[in-house]
């Protein structure tokens, strides 16, 4: 009665067809991402710059869209535009000079870096020596019984007129980055000046394609990606500018280029914080006398990656947008082994892009789940999980764990229905067996129980007695369980007749129990008309008895049942135990002596002298 929809698909037959069915459903999200990963590899060269363009289009919309309330839409995007080129410009001229004059100064100090390796040698623990050893002497065997192929006679070289193909190869890479450098330049301008545009297209595009999205969800997605991003690159720039002043400090060579590289390379997940650290330390190494400086400049780096990490991203970012930090790690990996060096440097605002666009497109739920560190609705995907599992006894655990932080009514309505119906869903599409469709129900069956005796059941006096009854036929239970547990929680005694019970059984346990109220669960049409007869039958043994049925049938037909001497049909617990309540405060009443003292609101009206006469 109380989850109308919980059960109703588990009695789906499963045929032998089921396993083919599950192997299609594993394989095509495996297909489908075979068939994109070589999509993105073979259109990297016009996919990459796309991608670009959008990320700081996203990434710029917050600043075109404050700048068009006083220039104009044309001339905001332009300028936006030029202020990212000349911020790119400059980054890239900078780090080559600065490269440069640093590569020139650690060539100068070849002596010290060989005095320190040589060091190094002669500290080698014997152990790592005797590896070494024996490597050599593994490859001196090989090397004697492969020897080495005779050298060709050297023959002189005619010269070969070059063609002009040949004499412009050095320069097409040049040409080819230019073309994308201005290709990235038109998309992120005509991105920003049509951003409106394109995001009712995309809205139309989805309604024809009956995708439930609106426009101000879009968006709210590009704020959210907007903000974080803008955020992140706002802690990123501190941070650079914090090892920057750690270099300058510790007279390392060069100070601002390992600022902004540490700003730069922060951008890679975990991965970048490290690199930042260990190119200086490096430089420290071969410049500096000893270890001290670049164990300082490491520790130095560590520690304010720490802090960015742990106390200034949770301030500022709060939770952002809640992606999960192995997702982010395995994105890097992916997005470098398709795109390389681009790729990595974009792995963060990609997987950003790809979480937000779960959260708020429907059909697209599932990256949300992925790439989420959200472990609000884990609970009942826990108790699932583990059931599937064949481990009930972790997923009794998971349960009464719930079940002691947030109570009876929140565990039935937060995990074991969510958990009950999405076992319905996987067991109408074929995705779980009847085994573990019959161990589940075993499992929550003896769960409801257990749970319901971990708290002290208050009781009325007089006592208000309460039967749950199955319709003949009806194989849904547990909701009806669930409900009567809850009605024991607020004092009710509260019995359930069992399963499987004919109609003469359910009227001579109605004689015996003298309830005050028969729930009948009616969930399957095909036990409607049973229901009827039974009514009508308990109506004419009990007159007096408040008969309520619910179920997903019982309301469709609740005319028919109404007709038949129901006094009521539920559309969901809440109201059940409504009904609960009132026939207890009708029943308080009406016990009182006229007059006797109640709350406010159940006062009773005082009658004018006038009626009183009368």
């Amino acid at each position: 009665m109380v989850v109308a929809e919980i059960e109703k698909q588990a009695e789906q037959p499963y045929g032998e067809s089921d396993d083919s069915f599950a192997l299609l459903w594993v394989a095509g999200p495996v297909c489908a991402l075979i068939i994109a990963t070589g999509a993105l590899y073979l259109g990297r060269s016009v996919l990459l710059p796309l991608a670009i363009a959008l990320i700081l289009s996203v990434v710029f919309s917050p600043a075109a869209t404050r700048l068009e309330r006083y220039f104009g839409r044309l001339i905001s995007a332009a300028l936006v535009v030029l202020v990212v080129i000349g911020a790119i410009s400059a980054i890239g001229y900078f780090l080559t000079i600065e490269l440069t004059t640093v590569a020139d100064q650690v060539a100068g100090y070849s002596d010290n870096i060989g005095n320190k390796l040589a060091a190094l040698e002669k500290t080698t623990p014997p152990w790592l020596q005797h590896i070494k050893d024996a490597v050599s002497d593994v490859q001196r065997r090989v090397a004697s019984t492969n020897p080495a192929p005779r050298q060709p006679h050297e023959v002189m070289a005619i010269p070969v007129p070059t063609s002009l193909s040949d004499s412009l190869r050095p320069v097409i890479p040049i040409v080819d980055g230019m073309l994308k450098t201005l290709l990235i330049i038109m998309l992120l301008f005509f991105l920003l000046y049509s951003r409106k545009d394109l995001r009712d297209r995309f809205v139309r595009l989805a309604a024809r394609g009956r995708i439930p999205i609106a426009a101000q969800a879009i968006e709210t997605a590009g704020y959210t990606v907007g903000r974080y991003l803008l955020l992140f690159s706002a802690i990123n720039l501190a941070y650079g500018i914090a090892a920057g002043t750690i270099a300058w400090f510790l007279g390392l060579p060069s100070a601002p280029l390992w600022g902004l590289l540490a700003f730069l390379l922060r951008f890679i997940p975990y991965v970048g914080a490290i690199s930042s650290a260990l190119l200086p330390a490096l430089v420290a190494f071969a410049l500096f006398p000893g270890w001290s400086k670049a164990l300082e400049i490491l520790g130095g780096f560590v520690i304010i990656d720490q802090v960015a990490a742990q106390f200034a991203e949770p301030f500022i970012i709060g939770h952002g947008i809640d992606v999960s930090p192995v997702a982010l790690l395995i994105s890097a990996m992916y997005w470098y082994w398709l795109w390389g060096i681009p790729g990595l440097l974009l792995s963060t605002p990609l997987t950003a892009c790809l979480k937000v666009a779960g959260d708020f497109i429907p059909p697209l739920g599932f990256l949300s789940v992925l790439l989420g560190a959200n472990r609000v609705l884990d609970d009942y995907h826990d108790f699932y999980r583990l059931l599937l599992e064949l481990n009930p006894s972790g997923a009794r655990d998971v349960a009464i764990r719930y079940c002691d932080e947030n109570g009876l009514e929140r565990t039935f309505d937060e995990v074991i229905a969510p958990a009950l119906l999405l076992m319905g869903n996987e067991r109408a599409e074929g995705h779980i067996s009847d085994e573990n469709q019959r161990l589940i129900i075993d499992t929550t069956h003896q769960l409801i129980a257990e749970l319901g005796n971990r708290f002290i059941k208050p009781r009325i006096s007089p006592s208000v007695r309460v039967l749950g009854v199955l319709a003949p036929g009806e194989l849904h239970f547990l909701g009806l369980m669930m409900l009567l547990e809850l009605l024991r929680q607020e004092g009710v005694v509260a019995t359930f007749t069992g399963e499987n019970k004919s109609p003469d059984e359910i009227s001579d346990l109605v004689k015996r129990f003298t309830p005050d109220f028969v729930f009948i669960s009616c969930i399957t049409a095909d036990c409607l008309r049973a229901t009827l007869e039974l009514v009508v039958a308990l109506r004419s043994i009990s007159p007096r008895v408040t008969i309520i049925a619910g179920g997903e049938a019982a309301l469709h037909q609740s005319t028919e049942l109404i007709n038949a001497g129901c006094s009521q049909i539920c559309a969901n617990p809440s109201e059940a135990r409504r009904a609960i309540r009132r026939f207890i405060l009708q029943r308080a009443k009406s016990r009182l002596p006229f007059g006797a003292l109640l709350p406010r609101r159940y006062a009773p009206v005082t009658l004018p002298a006038t009626e009183k006469a009368k």
